[in-house]
C-alpha cells in the first residue's frame, strides 16, 4: 500500500497497465485502494519455493494452480483428502519438474479452498477460490466457555478497512496481543485516533470469536520487521521481535 498512499500524496504519479501483487495479504478493502489509486485492478498471484505456484485470471474469481508443472492435493488434519469447495488443513505438493531434488506430496501449511466450480475464462486447472494462509500462523487464545480458541490471522484482516493503516503485525506476546501498525497518508480522525479504534475493533472481533477478556494493545511504528526476503510476517508468536522506532503520533508518516 505504500506505493498507492504516495499516489494519493501526489509524489508518485503512474499510470500502469497492469498491477500484481505477490506473496502478501490483499484484502478487499485493499484491492479497492489500489483501484483508487491506478485506475487498474491488480492481479493476485501465488508461489511457494516447493513449486507451487497460480494467478487469477482476467476475471478476479480465484487463482489457477498451476498443475502442468506441480501436482496439488488439498488435505485435512488427518491427510485426508478435501472435497472441493471446504477449506483444507494443509497441501501435499508434488513438483513435477525437479529433476535433481523430487519432491513427493511435500507437506505445505497453507490452509486453501478449492472452487468446485468452473471459471467463466474456460481454463481447466484448479482454482483456488481462498488462500486463507499458513496453519502455523494460528494464535491460540483463552476461550470465554473454557479451552482455546484458534484465532486465524485472517481476522485481523478488518484493521485494512481504516484508510489510515498502511500495514500491520501481530505479536502474541504471553496473554497481550499487541498490534504494531504503520500509519499511512494522514486523514481527519473523526472516528477518533488510529491507536483507539483500531484498537476497539481487535477487541470486538476476539469478543465475537468466544475470546475470554482479549488484552489488545497498539503501537504505531515506522516500519515492521521483514525476513530476509522481503516477507512481511502477518503473525507471529515471538515477544522479543521489536520493531525499529516508536512513532510519535499516528498521523505521520
Amino acid at each position: 500500500m505504500w506505493l498507492a498512499d504516495e499516489q494519493h500524496a501526489g509524489r508518485l504519479r503512474m499510470s500502469p497497465r497492469m498491477l500484481v501483487t505477490v506473496g502478501e495479504l490483499r484484502t478487499p478493502e485493499m484491492t479497492g485502494r489500489l483501484i483508487d489509486a491506478f485506475g487498474v485492478r491488480p492481479f493476485d498471484v501465488y508461489g511457494c519455493t516447493e513449486g507451487l505456484f497460480g494467478s487469477e485470471c482476467e476475471y478476479h474469481q480465484g487463482i489457477h494452480l498451476f498443475e502442468d508443472t506441480t501436482l496439488v492435493e488439498n488435505v485435512d488434519g488427518g491427510g485426508r483428502p478435501v472435497p472441493a469447495g471446504q477449506p483444507g488443513a494443509r497441501l501435499l505438493v508434488t513438483n513435477l519438474h525437479n529433476l535433481v531434488q523430487p519432491l513427493l506430496r511435500l507437506e505445505v501449511t497453507d490452509l486453501v479452498t478449492l472452487d468446485p466450480d468452473p471459471c467463466p475464462c474456460g481454463r481447466p486447472l484448479v482454482r483456488a477460490a481462498a488462500i486463507h494462509g499458513r496453519s502455523d500462523d494460528l494464535l491460540s487464545l483463552p476461550a470465554r466457555a473454557g479451552g482455546r480458541v484458534a484465532v486465524h490471522p485472517l481476522q485481523f484482516a478488518l484493521l485494512t478497512r481504516d484508510p489510515q493503516l498502511r500495514e500491520f503485525q501481530v505479536v502474541q506476546d504471553g496473554p497481550v496481543l499487541r498490534i504494531l501498525v504503520v500509519p499511512g497518508r494522514a486523514v481527519a480522525d473523526g472516528d477518533g485516533p488510529l491507536e483507539a479504534r483500531l484498537g476497539q475493533a481487535v477487541t470486538r472481533q476476539l469478543q465475537r470469536l468466544g475470546v475470554r477478556d482479549p488484552q489488545v494493545t497498539v503501537e504505531c511504528r515506522h516500519q515492521l520487521p521483514r525476513s530476509a526476503g522481503g516477507k512481511l510476517k502477518l503473525v507471529t508468536a515471538d515477544p522479543t521481535a521489536q520493531p525499529v522506532p516508536l512513532v510519535r503520533g499516528a498521523s505521520g508518516n
